[in-house]
């Protein structure tokens, strides 16, 4: 069956295929759905380390002073 969805071929060490294959027969998936699933936790979780790290360096750059608490800020 066609699809117009891009496609990756990927080569993988044994024991991550091993891996792989365990966690798509866990979850009832096709190698590829659970290779699928683990590239996109894998890029959210590198776009949360990098949304960290962001929000620590506009922590370091904020003037000391008094906080507004949360009910104050949404007044």
């Amino acid at each position: 069956m066609p699809t117009k969805k891009p496609r990756l071929i990927v080569t993988l060490e044994p024991r991550l295929y091993a891996k792989v294959k365990a966690i798509s027969k866990s979850n009832g998936t096709t190698l590829s759905l659970a290779a699928r699933d683990l590239i996109r936790e894998a890029c959210e979780d590198i776009e949360d380390l990098g949304l960290v790290a962001m929000a620590r360096e506009r922590l370091k750059a904020t003037v000391k002073g008094p906080w507004l608490k949360h009910d104050q800020a949404w007044k």
